[in-house]
């Protein structure tokens, strides 16, 4: 059997078959990847993060004064105490936020 050698010309059809055929194949793999993932996305359910209240706790800040009463006679002020309410939550992952 005598083996025939190819002409460039041959030779360079025959890589440029090769070379689209892979080109068609990783456009092909591509499109499919992109569907499966659309497809995955829009019948995946939607999970809202959940938050989990945690106890409210009271913290007190600096007092306030009153001003003097506008009698003439001078009044000491006095000084009231100030809470404010800080709600904290707990996340699913384990964080804690508070506001």
């Amino acid at each position: 059997m005598r083996h025939e050698a190819h002409s460039p010309r041959e030779r360079d059809r025959r890589q440029t078959r090769a070379r689209r055929v892979a080109q068609a194949i990783l456009l092909g793999s591509g499109v499919a990847s992109a569907a499966f993932v659309g497809y995955a996305a829009a019948t995946a359910p939607v999970i809202a993060p959940a938050t989990v209240p945690s106890t409210t706790t009271t913290t007190p800040s600096a007092p306030t004064t009153t001003p003097p009463a506008s009698t003439g006679t001078y009044r000491p002020p006095t000084t009231a105490p100030v809470t404010t309410t800080t709600t904290c939550y707990t996340t699913p992952s384990g964080s804690t936020v508070c506001y």
